[in-house]
């Protein structure tokens, strides 16, 4: 049954959104703040969460798994709350990916060869590859509605803008080499493109709270 009075599902979706990728950002830079020397260009997000290395360890982590599960419960509030057919169940099952996957890279903040390493490895890949097909399918779902294909069409591309950082990301660990950009600027560009999307997610969803407000066109099948 559609929605129409003002959905709080909608604006509390959009809450989680905005603030959950604003603390991570946040909570990225202060941490990074702390480590001498530490460079975005070069360095891995998942640095920050070592606490080998990072004094501040603590609070990446809990941001990654903030950030992941604010990701995916905010997904599925929004496929519940609207009319967006097999692409919003998509998006919900990869945005779940994404949660679990980034709540595993703050859960086992990796560095070593045990199998909390390999966990670790496993949810970062997860998070980027899930997260980016994730906004894809999102935005393939918001394209067929007239009013929103701005934020369908940033999905899409920065989806697979994303997963082509992830593919630089991979080609420079098996080759040993920086090609164009290191390691830390590829894993954040795919990174960042997720929670850029969500961002831009978050305010539209929270500003546009009725759920009839993103029923499909009239003319387009949901």
């Amino acid at each position: 049954m559609r929605i129409t009075a003002e959905s709080p599902a909608l604006r509390l979706a959009g809450a989680f959104w905005v603030i959950a990728g604003a603390w991570y950002l946040v909570t990225e830079a202060v941490v990074a703040g702390q480590i001498p020397g530490y460079r975005y260009s070069v360095d891995y997000i998942s640095d920050l969460g070592q606490p080998a290395r990072s004094p501040w360890a603590s609070w990446m982590s809990g941001a990654f798994i903030v950030q992941g599960a604010a990701f995916a419960l905010a997904a599925a509030l929004v496929v519940a709350a609207m009319r967006l057919g097999p692409g919003g169940l998509r998006f919900f099952g990869l945005a779940l990916i994404y949660g679990v996957g980034s709540a595993a890279v703050g859960l086992f903040p990796g560095g070593g060869a045990d199998t909390g390493a390999v966990v670790h490895v496993a949810g970062a890949t997860a998070a980027i590859v899930g997260g980016n097909l994730a906004i894809i399918s999102a935005g393939a779902a918001f394209l067929r509605r007239s009013r929103f294909r701005v934020l369908g069409g940033s999905g899409v591309a920065l989806g697979i803008v994303g997963l082509v950082s992830a593919g630089f990301l991979l080609l420079n660990s098996m080759l040993d080499a920086h090609l164009v950009f290191g390691d830390g600027a590829w894993e954040r560009v795919a990174i960042y493109t997720i929670i850029g999307w969500q961002l831009l997610a978050g305010v539209t969803v929270f500003s546009r709270p009725r759920a009839t407000d993103w029923a499909p066109d009239s003319t387009t099948q949901p």
